[in-house]
């Protein structure tokens, strides 16, 4: 089977993971419990659903999207040349982080539920990594997805030691073909990955995209409840995504 060589990219939510395992050790009552999780999982898929909707549709024609991933989606590209490709590529990441944190501020009506993922949602934020190299596009059963190392190793940068939530990850073979001197501030960084040692990375934190933390009062809560109900009538979930973006061959 051929090697294909090009970008690879994971776009990934930050915030809402942490958030279901604290939800999870609260200790309600079983038959409220139950009842609390249902509207908690479908509010908070339906969250992730519309945000991870909103990055998918700006980075539309830029990146081929592969695989939807929970809270996350895994894209790559195949440019000819990779420099210019690259100015691209890091405009569109920044409009994708924008974009996520304008349809953050969109939502702030959910608010108006009582449940946790909604008043959670103002926490997360955008992680964007970006790796080059060698990569398999295999066919399995009607669709294509890509695999190799250099796949592992973009995935397995997704657990390292950064602080903050919200970023763009280049890994060294990324950076020496893309001009990621366009970015200001970039930090050089090492971190060390399972079975692959020390990688050195290049990190972008972008700023000036603000999210609303004011907490909501109770005459925004009425004044919001109905177009919440409204929002959530029409549950958004993974397997929408996949019908809408992951392509059958």
């Amino acid at each position: 089977m051929p090697m294909s060589t090009g970008f690879m990219v994971i776009v990934d939510i930050s915030g809402y993971t942490s958030f279901i395992k604290a939800h999870s050790k609260s200790k309600k009552s079983n038959f409220i419990k139950k009842i609390i999780d249902k509207i908690n999982d479908g509010h908070g898929e339906h969250i992730i659903s519309d945000l991870l909707e909103t990055v998918i549709n700006e980075l539309d024609g830029t990146l081929t999207i592969n695989k939807l991933e929970g809270d996350a989606a895994l894209f790559y590209s195949l440019p000819l040349n990779s420099k210019e490709f690259s100015i691209q590529l890091i405009n569109k990441l920044l409009k994708s982080i924008n974009s996520f944190n304008k349809r953050i501020n969109e939502l702030l009506f959910v608010q108006s539920c009582p449940c946790s993922p909604c008043n959670e949602m103002v926490n997360l934020k955008l992680k964007c990594f970006v790796h080059y190299g060698d990569f398999l596009i295999k066919k399995i059963r009607t669709f294509e997805e890509i695999a190799g190392e250099n796949v592992i190793i973009l995935h397995r940068l997704m657990k390292n030691s950064i602080l903050t939530n919200e970023y763009i990850l280049f890994t060294e073979q990324a950076s020496k073909v893309s001009k990621i001197e366009i970015l200001e501030n970039l930090e050089k960084r090492t971190e060390k990955i399972d079975d692959f040692g020390k990688l050195n990375i290049n990190v972008f934190y972008p700023s000036g995209n603000e999210i609303e933390l004011n907490k909501p009062n109770l005459r925004f809560k009425i004044q919001n409840f109905f177009k919440m109900q409204k929002y959530f009538w029409n549950r958004k979930k993974e397997k929408d995504l996949k019908e809408k973006f992951i392509k059958s061959t």
